[in-house]
């Protein structure tokens, strides 16, 4: 137990009689042994300080005062807790105001390396409109283009200094640019054409182009020279044909499209296929609907024909229509809202769906409105839909659907003419694949109803691959089809572009040349190269015939 006790003790410069009294605590179990006493006494033991005589009065010191003055100033332990909580305090702002000081020196390294990118983009630009002054420039470039003859290139077989992708402009071509070295004369005869049609798999910036060891100068220089030949090329080439066919200068105004077309009606203008439309009065069909309003706004939910609708999010996203994942109270649903008012995708879908006894085909319906149109896809019962791209089925799975909608819609005489995977949708049952369906049929042919349509230059979507020499211009248009499928699979299987090259063989996907290595598809590369080869080298063939040898390929894979 504690035991308290008075001792008088001198007040300093009052005299013996000026005493005052304090209290003190000492244990009664702690037999002299200065361990088990107060710290502040043990202190004074160790350190020499005790009892001292002064005057017949002892004076005991009850705690280190070497430690609580400052000089000739003694403090208390509050003050000496406020002193080291300051000091704590100073460090913890100090350390702070470095860690700033860091930070503000990255952000200011980053926004210099943004701001030379900023000026490095307008020098581009510059070189650019500049490049036609630099003839001397464009004689150290090689341009692979089939249109040149084998003469006008420069032979030898001297290393190349590099290559680099000039990625597709408005026109959808990329060539592959070969840049020679300074110091080697000649280049290569190689009959070599890479290029990326126009519906290319990854979008890309118009212009961009990936390059290995070049300098950012270097690659300005490159890319704007290169632009500046290529159009030279084009120009030189449409003048030497206008000379050879004997048009005269107003000829020359004419519209490329048009004069890719050979002057036949666009087979997607709104005009000549509502006309077609009115003839087979696709108005008075089940699930069409007349609304005498515009298009309504589309948020989280949207009234059609007295159904409500809740919209999840936005999938597709282009100039002309969009497309909305949503459902009903009871199925799923997709929702496309085209600015055009031509129910070309309800005549078209309908048109699949004709003599067909499967009901894996979703439900169509259409809401006309005074400037555009709605079509909805509806989930048939159990079922769901899905983004082709977003399946989790084997890429084989996948493709033999796909190949199986393009045998469905040729033998229906309908063309798709612009497969793609954004535009694609895959229909479950439970666990199982059973379908994939496009939700866009902007540029689809219905080959009975537009039976001028005979050749793949009447489609605006085969333009780019006419211009690269994929396809002739008077190649059956069910071609196109076949392109699109071999896009859509090559994205499915390696999940990039497809990079077309011509060789000794035809033409094929780059990634699938002879080339590249076989350990990409483990196995299955012959078959997926024999798949590629038939896609694109189609020509003087029927499309149906294609189809089934590509399906009977690919199925021996799934044994």
């Amino acid at each position: 137990m504690w035991r308290w006790c008075l001792t008088p003790e001198p007040r300093e410069g009052a005299g013996s009689t000026g005493h005052h009294w304090f209290m003190r605590h000492v244990l009664d179990q702690c037999g002299g042994d200065s361990s088990t006493c107060h710290p502040i006494v043990c202190r004074s033991a160790k350190s020499g300080a005790g009892p001292e005589e002064e005057g017949g009065a002892r004076q005991v010191s009850e705690y280190c005062k070497d430690q609580l003055t400052r000089g000739r100033e003694e403090l208390s332990v509050e003050e000496l807790r406020a002193e080291r909580y300051f000091l704590q305090r100073q460090r913890n702002v100090e350390e702070r105001l470095k860690t700033l000081t860091e930070m503000k020196e990255q952000l200011s390294h980053e926004l210099e390396e943004k701001r030379k990118l900023l000026l490095l983009k307008e020098s581009q630009q510059q070189v650019l409109h500049a490049a036609a002054s630099r003839p001397s420039a464009a004689s150290s470039i090689l341009i692979d283009d089939e249109s040149q003859s084998t003469a006008a290139r420069p032979a030898g077989n001297s290393e190349l200094l590099n290559e680099f992708f000039l990625q597709p402009d408005d026109t959808g071509l990329s060539l592959k640019i070969r840049v020679q070295r300074p110091d080697c004369p000649g280049g290569t005869t190689g009959d070599h054409l890479l290029v990326d049609p126009h519906h290319s798999s990854v979008p890309q910036e118009p212009g961009s182009y990936t390059t290995n060891k070049l300098s950012p100068i270097q690659e300005t220089s490159v890319e704007a020279v290169a632009w500046s030949l290529l159009e030279d090329q084009r120009q030189d080439k449409n003048q030497n044909q206008d000379q050879i066919q004997g048009q005269d200068q107003n000829q020359e105004e004419v519209e490329p499209d048009h004069a890719m077309r050979g002057g036949a009606v666009d087979a997607c203008d709104p005009e000549a296929r509502q006309q077609l439309l009115d003839i087979c009065d696709v108005t008075s069909s089940p699930g069409f609907h007349c609304e005498s309003r515009p298009l309504p706004p589309v948020n989280s939910c949207l009234q059609l024909g007295g159904d409500l609708y809740h919209i999840y999010c936005r999938v597709v996203d282009e100039e002309m229509f969009s497309i909305y994942k949503g459902a009903t109270n009871d199925d799923n649903v997709l929702v496309k809202v085209s600015r055009c008012r031509v129910p070309w995708d309800f005549h078209q879908f309908r048109r699949l769906k004709e003599n067909s006894s499967v009901d894996s085909f979703p439900q169509i319906s259409c809401f006309l409105f005074l400037d555009g149109c709605i079509t909805v896809y509806t989930c048939p019962p159990d079922h769901m839909f899905t983004e082709l791209t977003e399946c989790e089925d084997s890429v084989v799975r996948k493709s033999l659907l796909l190949l199986q909608l393009v045998s469905e819609l040729h033998s229906r005489h309908l063309l798709h003419a612009a497969l793609r995977p954004s535009i694609l949708v895959a229909s479950y049952r439970g666990l199982n694949l059973e379908r994939v369906f496009p939700v866009d049929w902007s540029s689809s042919v219905d080959v009975d109803m537009q039976q001028d349509v005979t050749s793949v230059q009447q489609l605006s979507s085969a333009h780019s691959y006419i211009r690269v020499g994929l396809l002739e211009p008077t190649s059956p248009p069910q071609l196109v089809d076949l392109l699109g499928v071999a896009e859509t699979v090559h994205l499915l299987l390696t999940s990039s572009r497809m990079v077309l090259v011509k060789d000794h063989d035809g033409w094929t996907a780059e990634r699938f040349s002879q080339d590249e290595s076989c350990n990409m598809c483990p196995g299955t590369w012959t078959t997926w190269s024999r798949f590629f080869r038939s896609l694109l080298n189609a020509s003087g063939r029927c499309s149906m015939s294609v189809l089934s040898d590509v399906t009977e390929q690919l199925s021996l894979l799934l044994k």
